[in-house]
């Protein structure tokens, strides 16, 4: 009963159905409606603008392919680092002229004294680098490092970051998608009871074998420039009488390969004499240059310079890794 009826169904129906190949009208009438279609205006301008991509897109290809085989490598993006100081008249013996200049700081006055804490102020740019595998990001992160040591080693620091530096949005992104720091850069400020202020030298240097004294945590056997690392640690650390400030000078102006750079201006306008010591052995050829005033030996700035080879660091040599600029030292109150 049912299958007959299933077939009296498409037997009725089957001449309608779209499904099998037999056209519903004839060629004539198909082509006729395609005509009325395409001749209106909306159709021609349809036909116009499929034309213009087409040509677009093959434009596109072609170029696409041209410069797959004639477009130069693009060149290395590099990060942003600080100017290069300008150093003029570097002639003359390194050793004679800083130790002319430590027998100024001998007989120029001292820190000057408004209380009875050790008050210093440090500006710095440093080159933070992360290295993942083969792909090396940095960021130049200034800082401002501020301090005050009672004299039972109480005390302050305080610490803020300013925002990082870089020279493309990309770079930016990058950077920070690695997460390097995190919270890391938020400001610090803290407070330190009677014996625990932390720092290098607990004790003040001392009148007699200043050489010795500054080595210590400093080993003579790594070369030249760490002697050059550790006055600017003890500058910011402690202030010097104008006796220890000398002292320090004099064993600045021994070491081997010293160097007179010449006269600059400093990165906040102050007049200076500039002294380096060039070296590979911290790992890069690297110069190591103290801003001095040449009138009462103070440490006016401190500059770190890659000088032929960055290595992994997507820097241009010569390329400025780190400075500081000591901008504060005195005796003041302790902050309240």
């Amino acid at each position: 009963m049912i299958p007959s009826l299933t077939r009296d169904v498409r037997g009725l129906l089957g001449p309608a159905d779209p499904t099998d190949g037999r056209p519903l009208t004839a060629a004539s009438d198909r082509r006729a409606d395609l005509d009325r279609i395409l001749a209106t205006p909306q159709a021609r301008q349809a036909r116009r603008v499929g034309r213009r991509l087409v040509a677009v897109a093959a434009a596109l290809v072609l170029l696409a392919l041209a410069g797959l085989q004639i477009a130069p490598q693009p060149r290395p993006a590099y990060a942003a680092t600080p100017p290069l100081l300008r150093y003029t008249g570097g002639d003359g013996p390194a050793r004679d002229l800083l130790t002319g200049i430590a027998r100024k700081a001998a007989t120029a006055p001292g820190p000057a004294r408004t209380g009875d804490h050790e008050h210093l102020l440090v500006r710095s740019w440093d080159l933070w680098t992360q290295v993942d595998g083969e792909r090396v990001a940095s960021a130049i992160i200034p800082s401002r490092t501020e301090s005050w040591r009672g004299p039972d080693d109480s005390g302050r620091r305080a610490v803020t970051f300013e925002e990082p530096q870089f020279t493309s949005t990309t770079r930016e992104w990058l950077w920070r998608a690695q997460n390097l720091f995190g919270d890391g850069l938020a400001p610090t400020a803290e407070d330190y009871p009677a014996g625990r202020f932390p720092a290098m030298w607990a004790d003040q240097p001392p009148a007699g074998d200043l050489d010795a004294w500054l080595h210590r945590a400093h080993p003579r056997e790594n070369g030249p420039y760490e002697t050059i690392v550790a006055v600017t640690d003890l500058a910011r650390e402690r202030l010097l009488t104008p006796a220890t400030r000398a002292a320090v000078l004099g064993i600045v102006a021994r070491l081997p390969g010293l160097t007179y750079d010449g006269t600059v201006t400093d990165r906040v306008g102050r007049a200076g004499a500039a002294f380096s010591v060039t070296t590979a052995d911290s790992g890069l050829p690297t110069r190591y240059t103290l801003i001095l005033d040449p009138a009462t030996g103070t440490l006016l700035g401190y500059e770190k310079v890659l000088t032929t080879d960055a290595g992994k660091l997507d820097v241009r040599v010569p390329a400025v890794i780190g400075y500081e600029t000591y901008l504060a030292a005195d005796y003041t109150a302790p902050p309240r």
